[in-house]
C-alpha cells in the first residue's frame, strides 16, 4: 500500500510541475513588452495551395427547393476492389493528387490500400510514401481543356483521384486518413472549367459509414468564387438528386470480411462560366482560420487584456497546439474562481466544434455584462484545436500517427499523442489549483440531427446531478434537443476524454457536445447557428455560477436553480440511455503492428508491438542460422570435388537399364563366376583413400562432425560458471573455488583445477582431460 501511495504522490507532483511550467501566466502589465499575435506557419506533409478568404462575414442563405431524392439503381454490379476498378478505367483517369503516384503498383507485402499515404516518422522530419515509394515534388497532372479540372491540394482537401465515367458523370475516390486503411467520410475539393448551366453528377465511391444524413435531406456545402464576388455569398447548401447507398466496391481490409464501402451521389448545376466552386461535407474551418481568428482578438486592445496564449506542445507534423487562458485582470476573488475547460477538434473532419469554440471565445472576450461576470468568477482554459495535423492534411478522424485521439486519453503516448498527453497533464494540474466545475469537448455528428450531449452518470436514474447542466443548456439553447442526450458510460468509449476526466478528477459535469452536420427538423444549420450554440453554453454557465456563489453576493432569497432542475428531471419519464446513431471509431481501419513498427521510432512502441518485434528477431535469427548451416555444407562439399565423379555420373546408366528385361536374358553361371573372382581379389587388397576423390556422403559426415564439435564447444562455454570466482595463489597450478549459482537448491561448492601453463596451447580434447571436477553434477 505504501508503494501505491508513493506512486500516486509522484504522479501528482509531475502533474503539478507540468502545470507550473505551462499554465502559470504573468499578471497583465502594459509596460512589459510581449508578442501577442501568432505567426501563421502551417506545416503539412506536402505542399498546399492557399485557400480564398472564407467567412469574412457570416451571411444567411436561402435553402434550395430542388432537393428531390434520386432513386438508387437496382442493378447489381460485380463486387471488386478500387484497385480492380482502376485497372479497368485507367484510360478515363483525369485527376490524381500527385504526379508521382503509380496507382497500378502493388505493395511488396501484398497489402495494397488504394488511397493511403504513409508518413514515416523515424527521421527528424516525416517522409511521405505511397506503396513503398517516397514522394518528392508533388505536382498536379495536366487536364484536358474540354474536361473539368479537379483540385484538392489545399488545406483540409482530401480528393485522391477522379475518373470521367461518362459525359458529365465523374467518379471520385477520397484519400484515406494518413497512416490508416480507411476513415473516409469527410470530403473537400474544388472544380473549375464548367460552363454556365452545365449539370454534373458526382459519385463519391468510398465512404465509410453505413448510414448518413444525406438520405434525410442533408446537402453538400458549396462555395462559389463568382457568387462571392457578385452577390457576397459565403458557404451555402446545394445540390440535388442526392442519395447515399452501399457501394459495389470491397474494402481492402480485411479480405475475409468482404466489407463494402458506401457511395454518395449528387448533382450540381454550375451558374457561371470559368468559375471555381468548392464542395465539402460541411463548412470548413482550417488551422489557418483559427490562427487568423486568434490574431484578430490579440490585435484588439479591448479583448486581448482578457486573453493570453501559450504553446502547449508541438505536434508530430511540426504545428503548434495553442492553449488559451481567459479571465479577469482584477485580483479580487481570484482564489475563489472556478475552473472551466473547453476542448475542440480532436476529430479533424468535424469543423462544427471550431465554430462553437469561436462563439465561446468571442463571447468571453466581449464587453457583455454576463461575460464580465464569468471572467470575474471563472478561469477558462481553452484548447481550440487538438488535432491541427489532421486538419491541415485533410484527415477525417485520426492524427498523423493513424489513431483516434479521442480514444487515447487513458494512457496517451508522449511521442505519438503529444497534444493529448500534455492536455491531460495540464487539466490535472489545473484541478489541483482550483475546483473545475465544467469540462466540454466539442464535436460534430454525422448521423443525428440537432445538438445534444454525451454525459457520465453513476446511476441510470433520471434525477441525477450529472443531468442538471445538460437540461439547463437545452433550456437556454433553441438548437439543442435534450431527448437525444445520453448519460451511459459505454465500454467502447472508455478511453475518451469525457470518461477519463470524469473518472480521474471526479467532476460531475463532463460532456461531449455534439452538433449535427445537418441541422434541426430537416433545416440546415448555418455558421451563425453554430456560433450561437457557443454563446448559449456561456449563458447557461453564468446561471450556474450565480447559483453556486450566493454566499459572496448576498442573494440567499433567490431560488436554487439546480434544485428546480432536479425537480423537473424527477417528473420526466425513465429512459434507457441507448444511443442509436453513435459515431464510434473504426478500429479496423488502423494499421497492424507489423506496419506501425516500420513507421515510428522504437520509443513509441507499445508492449504488444515490442513483443511482436522480439518474435520477428527470433525468427530472423533462426533463418540466418539455417542459411549459415547450408552455406557451410555447400562450401565443404565444394572444397575438393571428385575429378572423375562427374564423368562417372554421366557414364553411369540408370539402375532400371542394368536389370534384365526378360528372364531368358540372364547371365550364365560360368560367366558370372568369372566376373566375381577379380572383384574378390580387389577387395582383399588394402584400399587407400584419395581425398581428391571423396564422395558426397563422406563429406557430409565430415560436416556433421564439425557441427558437433561447434555445438559441444558452445555447450562447454555456456555451462562453465563465470560468477563468484575466488582465486588461490599457487606456483604450479591456479585453483578456482566456484560457487554453483545455476542450482542454488543444492548449495554445493565445486572446485576446478586448471594448470596455469600451457592451457592456451593445448587442443580442445586435451583441455577436457586437464579439467578436474570434484562434484557429481559437472559431467565432461
Amino acid at each position: 500500500m505504501k508503494s501505491k501511495n508513493i506512486n500516486n504522490d509522484s504522479s501528482s507532483e509531475d502533474d503539478a510541475k507540468v502545470y507550473e511550467t505551462l499554465t502559470k501566466l504573468p499578471p497583465a502589465n502594459d509596460l512589459m513588452p510581449r508578442k501577442l499575435t501568432i505567426d501563421i506557419d502551417v506545416k503539412s506533409l506536402f505542399p498546399l495551395k492557399p485557400l480564398p478568404q472564407f467567412n469574412q462575414f457570416y451571411s444567411t442563405f436561402i435553402e434550395e427547393t430542388q432537393t428531390t431524392q434520386q432513386s438508387v439503381e437496382t442493378v447489381q454490379q460485380e463486387e471488386r476492389t478500387l484497385l480492380e476498378y482502376f485497372d479497368e478505367n485507367k484510360q478515363h483517369l483525369i485527376y490524381k493528387r500527385f504526379d508521382q503516384l503509380d496507382l497500378s503498383k502493388r505493395s511488396p507485402n501484398d497489402r495494397t490500400y488504394f488511397s493511403t499515404l504513409f508518413a514515416n516518422f523515424k527521421k527528424s522530419y516525416p517522409q511521405v510514401y505511397f506503396r513503398g515509394d517516397p514522394l518528392f515534388d508533388q505536382k498536379l497532372i495536366p487536364c484536358q481543356t474540354d474536361q473539368l479540372k479537379f483540385d484538392s491540394n489545399f488545406e483540409s482537401g482530401n480528393l485522391f483521384c477522379a475518373f470521367k465515367r461518362a459525359e458529365d458523370v465523374y467518379d471520385l475516390i477520397l484519400q484515406n486518413d494518413i497512416n490508416t486503411r480507411g476513415n473516409t467520410q469527410w470530403f473537400f475539393f474544388s472544380v473549375t472549367g464548367a460552363r454556365a448551366g452545365q449539370t454534373v453528377q458526382f459519385n463519391l465511391l468510398n465512404h465509410l459509414k453505413s448510414s448518413s444524413l444525406f438520405n434525410e435531406g442533408l446537402q453538400p456545402a458549396i462555395y462559389s468564387i463568382k457568387e462571392n464576388e457578385i452577390n457576397k455569398n459565403e458557404w451555402t447548401r446545394g445540390g440535388f438528386n442526392i442519395s447515399y447507398f452501399k457501394s459495389p466496391f470491397i474494402k481492402e481490409y480485411p479480405q475475409a470480411m468482404r466489407a463494402k464501402y458506401y457511395q454518395l451521389r449528387f448533382s450540381y448545376t454550375f451558374k457561371h462560366n470559368n468559375d471555381k466552386v468548392y464542395f465539402a461535407h460541411s463548412y470548413p474551418y482550417t488551422y489557418t482560420n483559427l490562427l487568423e481568428f486568434l490574431n484578430s482578438i490579440l490585435d484588439n486592445p479591448d479583448k486581448n487584456q482578457y486573453m493570453s496564449r501559450k504553446s502547449l506542445c508541438t505536434t508530430l507534423g511540426g504545428n503548434t497546439c495553442e492553449v488559451l487562458t481567459i479571465t479577469s485582470n482584477s485580483i479580487q476573488r481570484r482564489a475563489y474562481r472556478k475552473g472551466v475547460v473547453f476542448l475542440a477538434r480532436q476529430h479533424p473532419g468535424e469543423p462544427q466544434g471550431s465554430y462553437v469554440m469561436q462563439g465561446i471565445i468571442e463571447y468571453l472576450t466581449s464587453n457583455n455584462p454576463q461575460a464580465e461576470y464569468l471572467r470575474q468568477n471563472c478561469i477558462f482554459k481553452i484548447f481550440p484545436m487538438m488535432n491541427s495535423d489532421g486538419v491541415v492534411n485533410g484527415n477525417y478522424r485520426c492524427g498523423l500517427e493513424g489513431g483516434d485521439l479521442n480514444r487515447r486519453w487513458k494512457k496517451p503516448n508522449k511521442y505519438l499523442h503529444p497534444t493529448v498527453y500534455y492536455a491531460k497533464k495540464y487539466i490535472k494540474g489545473f484541478s489541483k489549483e482550483r475546483q473545475i466545475i465544467l469540462v466540454i469537448d466539442l464535436h460534430g455528428h454525422s448521423r443525428k440531427q440537432s445538438s445534444f450531449v454525451y454525459g457520465c452518470a453513476y446511476s441510470s436514474q433520471v434525477k441525477t446531478i450529472e443531468r442538471v447542466f445538460a437540461l439547463l443548456m437545452a433550456k437556454m439553447n433553441p438548437f439543442m434537443d435534450y431527448s437525444s442526450c445520453t448519460f451511459k458510460v459505454e465500454s467502447s468509449k472508455d478511453k475518451t476524454a469525457r470518461i477519463q476526466i470524469w473518472r480521474e478528477l471526479k467532476i460531475n459535469w463532463v460532456y461531449t457536445y455534439e452538433c449535427s452536420f445537418f441541422g434541426q427538423q430537416k433545416k440546415h444549420f448555418q455558421i451563425k447557428d453554430y456560433i450561437n450554440c457557443g454563446v448559449s453554453i456561456c449563458n447557461s454557465l453564468s446561471q450556474i455560477v450565480k447559483d453556486t456563489s450566493k454566499e459572496f453576493t448576498n442573494q440567499a432569497n433567490i431560488p436554487d436553480i439546480q434544485q428546480q432542475i432536479l425537480e423537473e428531471l424527477g417528473k420526466m419519464p425513465q429512459t434507457d440511455d441507448q444511443d442509436q446513431g453513435s459515431d464510434n471509431s473504426q478500429s479496423d481501419a488502423e494499421l497492424s503492428d507489423d506496419e506501425i513498427v516500420q513507421l515510428f521510432q522504437p520509443k513509441t512502441y507499445s508492449l504488444k508491438q515490442k513483443n511482436f518485434l522480439k518474435q520477428l528477431d527470433t525468427k530472423k535469427k533462426q533463418i540466418t542460422t539455417k542459411q549459415t548451416l547450408v552455406t557451410q555444407k555447400n562450401s565443404i562439399l565444394q572444397e575438393s570435388p571428385s575429378k572423375n565423379q562427374q564423368q562417372h555420373q554421366d557414364n553411369k546408366l540408370p539402375i532400371n537399364s542394368l536389370k534384365p528385361k526378360n528372364v531368358t536374358q540372364r547371365i550364365p553361371l560360368h560367366v558370372k563366376l568369372r566376373q566375381i573372382e577379380p572383384v574378390r581379389e580387389q577387395q582383399q587388397q588394402p584400399t587407400k583413400v584419395d581425398k581428391s576423390c571423396q564422395t558426397d556422403d563422406w563429406m557430409y559426415r565430415q560436416w556433421l562432425i564439425q557441427i558437433g564439435k561447434q555445438k559441444k564447444k558452445e555447450e562447454y562455454q555456456s555451462q562453465t560458471p563465470t560468477r563468484n570466482i575466488q582465486k588461490s595463489s599457487s606456483q604450479s597450478a591456479t585453483r578456482f573455488i566456484v560457487k554453483n549459482t545455476s542450482k542454488p537448491d543444492r548449495g554445493r561448492i565445486d572446485s576446478i583445477s586448471l594448470v596455469n601453463s600451457g592451457i592456451q596451447k593445448t587442443s580442445f580434447s586435451q583441455q577436457r582431460q586437464i579439467m578436474r571436477y570434484s562434484g557429481s553434477n559437472f559431467m565432461y
